[in-house]
């Protein structure tokens, strides 16, 4: 049985906190983070980097997508976590469905 990698759980963790903290964020903050630049981490060793992608919505709210990608252990290539969702100006938000994070691997 294959294991996942620690350093892969615990940057999948990351990823999910970050989106987590957005989600609380107010609409009109949220709006402003659209030119937030690339967070630069390191997890177990191993060089990541986080973005906030932040995409206005015909309807008047945002996508947000969280973006990270970490350099994989042994071989070239990168892992990819992502998580979004949507908000509107009245505070309500909605789930990103899994077929649209396929625009951002």
């Amino acid at each position: 049985m294959r294991t996942v990698p620690k350093a892969q759980l615990k940057f999948l963790e990351i990823v999910k906190e970050h989106s987590e903290r957005l989600r609380t964020i107010p609409f009109e903050q949220l709006k402003g983070l659209a030119n937030e630049p690339i967070e630069h981490l390191t997890v177990n060793s191993r060089p990541a980097t986080i973005a906030t992608i932040v995409e206005p919505l015909k309807s008047g709210g945002v996508r947000v997508v969280v973006q990270g990608f970490m350099n994989m252990r042994f071989f070239p290539g990168k892992r990819v976590a992502l998580d979004g969702f949507y908000k509107y100006p009245d505070e309500t938000m909605a789930p990103m469905p899994d077929e649209e994070f396929h625009e951002f691997d």
